[in-house]
Formats: structure tokens, sequence, C-alpha cells
């Protein structure tokens, strides 16, 4: 069977990307820009003496820095506090104080003018699964339905609002329109050229909501914002926030290396030529679900998991044909791995390879539960399989679904469900039985997180897909169900996206039997689109990862 790279030039589409076996379907994926980078290079570079003085010195900086929180008493300046300690990384080192003054804040009551703070106040509240009423935001509404004019013309209040209006519910009209309308007064705001250090903080929000940011890269791209903004800056937080980053980012140096060396290191991938090989960024998703410390053996679980299922969608999307697949798929939904020896090439392969990395997980995991809650990981990857067998009869057929039936496969397809559930399963912490089974019927919550996963992937993407007649996208086929034009197909999918947020917002509330260390897994999985997918598919381009990978994992933070 010829390689990919065996074919002919082929077409050029878009992205510049060639379909160089049409029968197949098969782009030429590039590579990694990482490479063997993370294998090759040293961590940053300190010796052991330096270490044990910085760790002593951050040490030293956590107890100054409790005693500082715990000496506020004015509730305004303790919440501005507790959002720097959560937005520059370092909160989990507070979190029983922290927890403890949301508690209280909870009963604090500001005056109704005090806009900035309500809206902080909000946020912090909700964030951490507090219900808030939204009425009290009434009085920052005009009888005309705008925003009060001293609102407006506070710019640190009004940001406090943009992001505060992101953690509404889908009833919440009045965050609604406070969306919109904080939205477009701080485009102003921009575009009239205001000073630094404000002016570099609302385009930061504007770009992404910080809710729905990476909490790793947040914090990497908040220490500078943080600094510049003298008004608001506390030396003794800010060098704590380095200190730690620096620190932290060794030990991530030290697991992607690891993730990169068992990738390479295994003979199956590498067989698999018309596959996207992303080892490297497959640990910078993990790391953006959980990138404390203490979590790092499941870190390294998922960002495995992660690389390996790649290849799967790989498998059945830029490759196989269904005289192929057809056995392939079979072996796959049975978990048999005696009859994956008897499949051919590439197949083989892939099945050894999946095999391979479930059994891993299965391993490492406490004896117990392991191989029941593993099984149902393989249970929905089963129904991933059969959700592609549905989508190549599509493909081959040239069949344009209507949105609603594209959906019920595709949100599962998209693979986000299975993520999901090992991101639990390896999280371990608070992973009862009853969570499991709440897992394994596809809750609303972490179907939203689909929503956002298979149509921020199917917007962006959708040029590339449909010029190598691949399965009809989301856009597709609500631009053939409507009769619509694909500016208005976008418009109105990406407005699914934001109601998906919304409902996600909701379920984080009200799912009380749900531990939040868990359901704060699913919110960090969807703000992995937002950072990954928001203008181009950078998991398959990783060029266009290649600077926030960069931050979080080569470059050292300066001092």
């Amino acid at each position: 069977m010829a390689g990919i790279d065996e074919v002919g030039e082929g077409r050029v589409i878009a992205q510049g990307y060639t379909v160089v076996d049409e029968e197949r379907h098969a782009v030429d994926y590039r590579p990694s820009v990482w490479g063997d980078y993370f294998i090759s290079n040293p961590t940053l570079s300190h010796n052991y003496e330096k270490s044990l003085e910085w760790m002593e010195r951050r040490d030293q900086l956590i107890n100054i820095t409790r005693e500082v929180f715990l000496d506020v008493t004015d509730p305004f300046a303790k919440m501005k506090l507790t959002d720097a300690l959560q937005r520059l990384g370092v909160s989990y080192h507070f979190k029983e104080i922290i927890d403890s003054f949301l508690e209280s804040l909870a009963s604090v009551r500001f005056e109704n003018d005090d806009f900035h703070a309500i809206s902080l106040q909000f946020r912090l509240l909700r964030q951490e699964r507090h219900y808030m009423p939204c009425d009290l935001f009434k009085e920052f509404i005009d009888g005309e339905g705008n925003l009060n004019a001293t609102l407006c013309s506070d710019t640190r209040a009004l940001l406090a609002l943009y992001e505060a209006a992101h953690l509404g519910t889908p009833d919440e009209q009045i965050l609604k329109e406070a969306q919109i309308q904080t939205t477009n007064l701080l485009r102003e705001i921009t575009a009239d050229h205001i000073e630094k250090p404000l002016s570099n903080k609302v385009r930061h929000a504007l770009e992404t909501p910080t809710f729905r940011r990476m909490k790793r890269l947040e914090a990497r791209l908040y220490i500078p914002l943080y600094q510049e903004d003298k008004e608001e800056c506390n030396e003794t937080i800010l060098e704590l926030a380095k200190l730690d980053f620096y620190l932290l980012q060794r030990l991530h140096q030290e697991e992607v290396k690891e993730i990169c060396e068992w990738y390479h290191g295994l003979e199956s991938p590498c067989e698999l030529f018309y596959a996207r090989h992303r080892p490297a960024e497959s640990y910078f998703w993990a790391l953006g679900v959980y990138y404390e410390p203490q979590h790092s053996e499941a870190r390294k679980l998922l960002a495995k998991f992660i690389a390996t299922i790649t290849p799967y969608d790989d498998t059945f999307d830029n490759y196989g044909i269904w005289e192929e697949l057809q056995p392939f798929a079979d072996v796959m939904q049975r978990w048999d791995e005696k009859d994956a020896e008897k499949l051919e090439g590439y197949n083989k392969d892939y099945a050894r390879f999946m095999f391979g990395t479930m059994n891993e997980i299965e391993d490492a995991l406490p004896k117990g539960a392991s191989s029941k809650n593993v099984n149902i990981i393989r249970e929905i990857i089963t129904e991933v399989c059969k959700g592609y067998v549905t989508e190549i009869g599509w493909r081959d057929s040239k069949y344009i679904p209507p949105l609603k039936e594209h959906l019920k496969i595709t949100l599962v397809t998209c693979f986000y469900w299975a993520v999901n559930c090992t991101a639990f399963v390896v999280f371990q912490d608070g992973v009862t039985e009853e969570v499991m089974k709440w897992m394994s019927e596809f809750p609303q919550i972490v179907k939203d997180s689909c929503i956002v996963s298979r149509l921020m992937d199917d917007i962006v993407a959708h040029e590339f897909e449909t010029e190598r007649d691949n399965v009809a996208t989301a856009v597709t086929c609500y631009m053939k169900e409507y009769n619509s034009t694909k500016e208005e197909a976008c418009k109105a999918l990406w407005n699914d996206v934001e109601n998906a947020w919304k409902d996600m917002n909701q379920e984080y509330l009200k799912l009380t039997s749900i531990p939040s260390s868990l359901l704060i897994l699913v919110i960090n999985l969807a703000r992995m689109m937002e950072t990954m997918y928001k203008k181009i598919d950078g998991y398959t381009d990783s060029a266009i990862l290649k600077e926030w990978i960069s931050l979080l994992l080569a470059q050292r933070i300066p001092f």
C-alpha cells in the first residue's frame, strides 16, 4: 500500500494543504513544529542549590501573601487580591482561605452604583459555583435600556461587567445585553487609544474573557499585564507568580519530554504515515485541564490518551476506505486484541497503539474500580467508532444531513465525551461509581463542551474539509437546511457556541451532586477549544500554537 508521500503532487486546497489521494480524501498533514525538540533540548538550566533557594523563597512568599490576604479587611480590596491570585495561577496555594472568603463574600452588599465591585463580586462567586442573582444589574441600566453613563465612563468597571456577563445563563437576558454592550463599548475605547496599561488589559479581555481562558496560559499572559498596572500590582504577589511559574514550568518540561519520548519510542504510531503526530500538542491540551503539580500523573495519562485518539480520527478521516475500514471497525468495537493481530497494515498498527494505551492507563490506576472505569471509556470510544462508520457512509454517498442529525453523530465523533470521561478517570479524586454512571449517560454539561468542540472545529475548518470532499461540516448542513450563505451559517453556529457556554454556566451552578473539582475539568476542556480553535484548527496546523506552547514549555519567564 503506497504511503501518502509516495503519491503524486495532487490538488492544493485551503490552508495550503494538498489532496494527495482523492479516493482516500487524504491530505499531506504537516508534521508538528516541535519534532523532537523537547527530547533533545534540556530543561531550564539552574543548579540544584539554586533550585532549593528558589523553592525556599517561593515558600516564604506564600506565607507573606497568606498574611497579607488575611490582614485585608476591605471586601473590594480582598476581591481584587483574590482575582489577581487566580489569574496569576497561584491561587491553588491559598485554596482554603480563598474558599472561606468567598463563602463570606456571598452575604456582602455593595452600594447600587458601585459597578466595579458588584461585577467583580458576581464573577468571583459564580466562578466558584456560588449562585448570585443577576437582578442587581438592573441598576446598571438607564431608562432607555442602555448602560449607565457613569459606568460607561469608568473603563475598569466596564471591563469588570464585561467579564461578569460571560458567566450568564440562558435565561439571563440582562447579562446577554450587558455582554453585547460592554463588548461594543470596550472596542470603541481601544479604538480611541486609551493609555496603557489599561488598554492592554482591555484588548486581552476582548480576545477571550478570563472565564474561557486556559488557566496556565492566562497566568503566563497576565503576569506582564499585572506587572505594568502599577495601580493594581503587588510586588510580593508578582514575585511569587513568576517564581511559581518558573518552578512549575520545570516540572511541565520534564513531563512533556516524557510524553514525547513515549510517543516517538513506540513502533505502532510511527507506521501511521497518514496521521497527525502531536505528542507535544497533546500534552499542551492536557496541561489546560490540570496544571497543578499534584496532578502530574493524571496530566501525563490524559496527554497519552489525546495523542492516541488523534490517529484514530485520521484513520477514518484521512486515509481509510470502506473496504479496509469495515473489518477494522468491527475489531475496534469489540475491543478484541487477538483479532486485532489479524488485521493488515495500518489498521493493525493503530489497533495495537490504541489497545496498548488503554491498557497502560488501566495499569497506572489503583486496582479496584480502575477496570470498570476504563471500560466506560472503552464503551464511549465504541460509540465514537460507530459514529465514524456512519460518517464514512455519509461521505461516500455525498449525503448532507439536517443539522440535528449531523450533531447527533458528530457530537460523539468529536471525541470530547471520551476525553472528558478520561479526564475524570485519571484524575481519580471524587470519581465515584455514581459519578461514572452520570458520565456514561452523556450529561448535558459534557454535551455542551462537545457542542463547543464540534462547532468551533467545523467553522474554522469548513473550507479545508469541504475542498477535500470530506464529511459535510455543520456549516454545510446549516447552509443546505436553511438555504443560507456560508457567512449566515457561521454566524448562527457561533451563536450556538455562545449558547452552549451559557448552558455550561447553568449546569456548572446547578449540578451540586458532582464535585466542583470534576466539573471544572469539563469547563477546562471547553476552554481549550477557545485556545486552539478560535481562528483556525491549531491542533492540525500546529505552527499556530507554537507561540503559546513556547511560552509555557520552552521560554523562560523574565524576572
